[in-house]
């Protein structure tokens, strides 16, 4: 499934000549509404994101695709917990705050905080549910499956309808219906949480 394979849809069903590449706002948004629908395993994400934390550093931001937190781990070592943002912001903010091997970490406005502060350097693991990027190039495959190819068409054309002000219109109504008609289909397929007893490279 391509961006291609979902224009030519539109075209079709709403008797329209959109050009290439002219919709890929609205398929991202058609993507990006279904990733925040439900933990879909297409859009997980293990092992492929690291967050480098230099000695005593405080925070490092999350993936510009970050969605839902998954896990954050360390090599060979061990899970992290997640604490209570103020715990971890006040153990920081002292004056000569505690270095070691981090056991525990909050997320706080995009950003990645860890207690203890490392030392030596460390390197912070994230596994998550991805939120799709902006296509540029209609003609990649898409990061969700074919079985999501319906969806896909529905939610780009509401997407469409409500881009170009037709807000009222009708078929934005039958094709909103249609889109979560096939999202409920589909939840069964749906990661509601991975559960890893140890990470996959657990030892390396």
């Amino acid at each position: 499934m391509t961006g291609a394979t979902i224009r030519a849809a539109l075209n079709a069903r709403l008797t329209k000549t959109e050009a290439l590449d002219a919709i890929n706002t609205e398929i991202t948004l058609a993507l990006q509404a279904i990733a925040r629908r439900a933990l879909w395993p297409d859009l997980h994400k293990t092992d492929s994101t690291t967050l480098a934390f230099t000695l005593a550093l405080t925070h490092k931001a999350l993936p510009a695709d970050y969605g839902t937190l998954d896990r954050l781990y360390l090599l060979g070592v061990r899970q992290l917990e997640e604490e209570q943002a103020d715990v971890i912001r006040a153990c920081q903010e002292v004056p000569s705050p505690a270095l070691g091997i981090p056991s525990k970490y909050c997320i706080i406005g995009g950003d990645v905080y860890l207690l203890a502060l490392p030392s030596p350097a460390v390197t912070v693991y994230v596994d998550y549910w991805a939120i799709p990027a902006l296509i540029t190039d209609e003609t990649a495959a898409l990061v969700l499956g074919d079985e999501f190819l319906e969806a896909v068409i529905c939610g780009t054309i509401v997407a469409y309808f409500k881009h170009t002000g037709f807000t009222k219109h009708p078929k934005l109504a039958e094709f909103q219906d249609l889109f979560d008609r096939e999202i409920a289909l589909l939840l069964s397929g749906a990661d509601h949480k991975v559960t890893i007893t140890k990470p996959f490279r657990y030892g390396q």
